[in-house]
């Protein structure tokens, strides 16, 4: 079982950093950015804190302002796409499974809005981090042909147990299952790339 807190961390256009904390100690950091106080506060009053993953959804700057103070409070491995800017210690794979806790985390390959973005899936299907993939009630900025596909191929088929936090706060609420968003975003009910290019023009 994991623990997720998302914090509103400001940043450059309302971002959000999260930290997962499982029940054995291991714990990741996705996204830090912004004001990260709250952050390092809610970790130091876990009794037991094993630092295993800063986790990075892609290489955009308001989604890594923080990183440098993050590796400093928080002394774990940086894991992104091998081809995100931060020059990750983990070079991630598409569908790799890090080991955490008693399950693992997923990493999805999900590009679109860069060529570097990726979803972190929790191994119990409870949560994914979805960065500038998949907002809640929309999406990021992105070429249509590529998000297209992946929201089809990737996010849609995912369980909808999965409640999706984002990389920023820009919906109706700061977070929502992927079933309610299958219903109700856009982005990701579309099921032709006609209509989807169509909704990115909303954008």
């Amino acid at each position: 079982m994991f623990e997720v807190t998302q914090f509103a961390v400001g940043g450059l256009d309302d971002n959000f950093s999260y930290l997962i904390h499982a029940e054995n100690g291991d714990s990741a950091i996705v996204d830090p950015c912004g004001d990260l106080s709250r952050l390092f506060a809610a970790i130091r009053k876990h009794a037991r804190v094993n630092p295993a993953y800063i986790l990075i959804t892609h290489g955009h700057r308001d989604h890594i302002s923080g990183l440098d103070e993050a590796r400093k409070a928080f002394p774990a491995p940086v894991a992104a796409h091998p081809e995100c800017r931060v020059h990750p210690d983990i070079a991630l794979a598409d569908h790799q499974r890090l080991p955490f806790g008693d399950s693992c985390i997923e990493c999805l390959f999900t590009p679109g809005h860069t060529a570097d973005s990726v979803c972190y899936r929790l191994g119990d299907d409870s949560a994914i981090f979805t960065g500038d993939t998949l907002f809640i009630d929309c999406c990021g900025y992105c070429d249509p042909d590529t998000m297209f596909r992946t929201m089809r191929e990737v996010l849609y088929p995912l369980p909808d147990s999965l409640i999706v936090y984002s990389g920023h706060d820009y919906g109706h609420v700061p977070f929502e299952t992927l079933g309610v968003q299958k219903r109700t975003n856009p982005y990701l009910y579309t099921d032709t790339l006609k209509a989807f290019r169509r909704e990115i023009r909303k954008l």
